[in-house]
């Protein structure tokens, strides 16, 4: 168990390749940390829809690539989820509190303690832990994103799943109230107009997905536009 506000590079060497209970602003957050000798490079991994019947949170997926990558590793669990029967949280948090906010002081106190320079920290997810990703290299300058067939948009996502997850997370609010009075929780576009930077990413998408493709890359795409956000950095592979 460790503080969040006294954490320190100690700390972390003596959790390597452990699950760390960490406290923000007296909230428990659960992360796995795998750190590398002499290694410049942070990579951070966020979880889409878990397996409950196979594992109850904290959950740190691909945990077990963790030696294949020439990178120190950080996973986050989804504490969104926790406590419910729902299986993907997209890091919505509670009404009061975005935990992608969390996620992103944490990342980047772990990058400041492992001495990594920002450009060398590179966020990746996929599906929903594609969505968290984005929004975490958003929220971190000069960081970048890898997400593959991630959701850009969390309420164009499946509906029952979003019901079901803002059920949690906003209790009775309407599901169009929620969109509206959350918009930088649930879109990504509206999150990088409000900080006013598109992060780099590398956006690779299965372009056989008609799904994926309607309800997240094209208006994606178009939202980007419509903000006169500059998408340069935006590099898509379609497959």
């Amino acid at each position: 168990k460790l503080d969040f506000d006294t954490m320190t590079k100690e700390d972390l060497l003596k959790a390597n390749n452990q699950k760390v209970k960490l406290i923000v602003d007296e909230i428990d957050f659960y992360i796995f940390i795998n750190i590398k000798p002499n290694n410049q490079r942070l990579l951070v991994h966020t979880n889409g829809a878990i397996n409950i019947k196979k594992s109850q949170p904290p959950v740190f997926l691909r945990n077990s690539w963790r030696d294949d990558f020439d990178a120190n590793c950080l996973f986050i669990d989804d504490r969104t989820i926790h406590d419910s029967e729902v299986n993907l949280g997209w890091g919505l948090g509670t009404k009061e509190r975005h935990y992608v906010n969390d996620y992103a002081r944490i990342s980047q106190k772990v990058s400041q303690l492992l001495n990594v320079e920002d450009n060398q920290v590179t966020y990746y997810g996929s599906s929903g832990g594609g969505f968290v990703s984005i929004l975490l290299a958003t929220l971190h300058n000069h960081s970048r994103a890898i997400v593959n067939n991630p959701q850009t948009y969390v309420h164009r996502y499946r509906k029952k799943n979003v019901v079901d997850a803002y059920q949690v997370v906003f209790e009775d609010m309407e599901f169009e109230a929620v969109n509206k009075m959350y918009a930088n929780r649930v879109s990504s576009t509206s999150l990088m107009k409000k900080c006013n930077r598109v992060p780099e990413i590398l956006y690779v998408q299965n372009r056989l997905s008609d799904e994926d493709m309607e309800n997240h890359v094209i208006p994606f795409i178009r939202m980007l536009d419509k903000y006169q956000l500059d998408s340069s950095k935006i590099n898509f592979l379609l497959y």
